[in-house]
């Protein structure tokens, strides 16, 4: 009785969805290899936006440790590290790199390319778990913080307690879980500590900043910087959005970003332009509102004649916006 024939494995071709899931595996046991939803393919894939033979892929017999990709009769060709290849092209396919094909990501995996050392198992996150907590306690101090400087009282303090932490951790809770939600639906991954973690930091981040932006126009009596200080606070919001959807498709992080500058581009400006059509000026405050300790302020006092030609100033503006909008509703009736 003869021995079975031996095949030797030249490497491994395996297809991912854009999530990583495996979708699709095939030994290599000759060159050429081809791709594509044929049943005569040696990699079958079910991707409607991948040919019937999409891919041919050869190792060069001269240079062994270089492979070849045929783009074949397809529309939508083949991706490469962002580069675009069409029918008919030939291209290297470097070790490690994916090659894209419609919603499918194809990795080749050669039998004398070197293995990875084993890794060890991941031990329980106790430094991830001790930010989360950390960033979790600074929002419900800085909540606490707020909320004792707007009490009138200490009685009234106490009563806010129990519904200002349950409604803190309520907001973040379903904020974060939101997004994990969106994050098991395109990444296959909940991560919710991560989105709590990326609000707990766009909470803390907004209050320093707002903080920061009174405090330094009182200190330089510099109005303006209290005025506009909503638009700084839109790029807070503008970063935090942009790190959670970084978390949901880490793949379209660069994307993401730019999208995300082109909405903030468009939207200030529109903004700004609503605030000037209803009130007749870009900020939302007339003064500046936020008082801190004299003994912060750096900028020189103003003298008490300009104050008071700057108080009838204001108080003429407040009795022309009186008198417009006595008009603007006597025109409604």
């Amino acid at each position: 009785m003869s021995a079975m024939p031996t095949t030797t494995t030249l490497g491994l071709i395996e297809a991912f969805d854009r999530h990583g899931a495996l979708l699709a595996r095939a030994p290599i046991t000759r060159w050429p290899v081809t791709v594509g939803r044929a049943l005569d393919c040696d990699l079958v894939l079910d991707d409607p936006f991948v040919a019937p033979r999409h891919l041919r892929i050869d190792r060069a017999v001269d240079e062994p440790r270089t492979v070849q990709v045929e783009v074949l009769e397809t529309r939508n060709g083949a991706r490469l590290q962002r580069k675009q290849h069409t029918q008919g092209e030939r291209f290297d396919w470097p070790d490690g790199m994916p090659v894209d094909l419609g919603h499918t990501h194809i990795h080749l995996r050669l039998a004398d390319a070197p293995i990875a050392e084993e890794q060890a198992l991941p031990q329980f996150p106790w430094r991830t778990v001790g930010t989360t907590a950390a960033l979790a306690v600074l929002v419900l101090l800085a909540g606490l913080g707020e909320s004792w400087l707007e009490a009138r009282d200490a009685a009234q303090y106490l009563k806010s307690l129990p519904l200002l932490l349950l409604t803190t951790l309520a907001v973040v809770g379903a904020w974060a879980g939101l997004w994990s939600v969106a994050n098991k639906l395109f990444g296959s991954q909940l991560r919710f500590w991560r989105h709590v973690r990326i609000a707990c930091a766009a909470v803390l981040v907004a209050d320093a900043v707002q903080l920061l932006s009174y405090l330094t126009a009182f200190t330089f009596s510099l109005e303006s910087l209290s005025r506009f200080a909503p638009v700084l606070m839109v790029l807070v919001l503008a970063g935090a959005l942009h790190a959670h959807l970084a978390t949901v498709l880490p793949r379209r992080r660069v994307g993401l970003a730019w999208a995300m500058a082109a909405v903030v581009l468009l939207g200030v400006p529109s903004w700004l332009g609503a605030q000037w059509l209803n009130r007749m000026r870009l900020g939302n405050e007339l003064y500046m509102s936020s008082l801190f300790p004299p003994a912060l302020r750096v900028a020189p006092a103003v003298p008490v004649d300009q104050f008071l030609q700057d108080a009838d100033a204001l108080r003429g503006k407040l009795d022309r916006r009186l008198r417009d909008d006595g008009l603007a509703d006597e025109d409604d009736e």
